[in-house]
């Protein structure tokens, strides 16, 4: 059974997620996750698998954004299912732009994260995305 202290924990992983992403710190956000972790976004074929692609993925998130992507989440709830730990909250990811009046809202939706406690540490070993929104990815 998870503990207050547990969930707690896990509020901090989701926080330290968009912290670490958002101000390009790519050492923090490989501390965030189990090495076999893998993100899924439902009605896109793309998977994201292991540490590296994740820190990847984020770079190139940024450099989309230059420097401006931000991630907030609410409405978070964890919860046991089975012998797994899931954290579920909803998101929105803005481009906080370069001048005021300039930010906007580039996707929103929700997050399952399956967590796993190891070395006494709570990480993300499974992302699983469901946006709110219908689009193409054009590779």
């Amino acid at each position: 059974m998870i503990t207050l202290e547990d969930k707690i924990a896990i509020q901090e992983l989701v926080a330290r997620f968009a912290h670490c992403s958002d101000y390009g710190d790519w050492a923090g956000l490989e501390k965030l996750y189990t090495d076999d972790v893998v993100t899924e976004m439902e009605g896109i074929p793309l998977k994201y698998e292991g540490i590296a692609a994740q820190v990847e993925h984020a770079k190139e998130s940024d450099r989309q954004a230059q420097g401006k992507n931000r991630h907030y989440n609410f409405n978070l709830y964890i919860e046991e299912e089975g012998d797994e730990v899931v954290a579920r909250y909803f998101f929105v990811n803005a481009n906080a732009g370069g001048t005021p009046m300039s930010a906007q809202i580039v996707t929103t939706g929700r997050m399952r994260d399956t967590v796993v406690k190891t070395g006494g540490e709570w990480k993300i070993a499974r992302r699983y995305v469901t946006f709110d929104q219908t689009f193409e990815l054009n590779f």
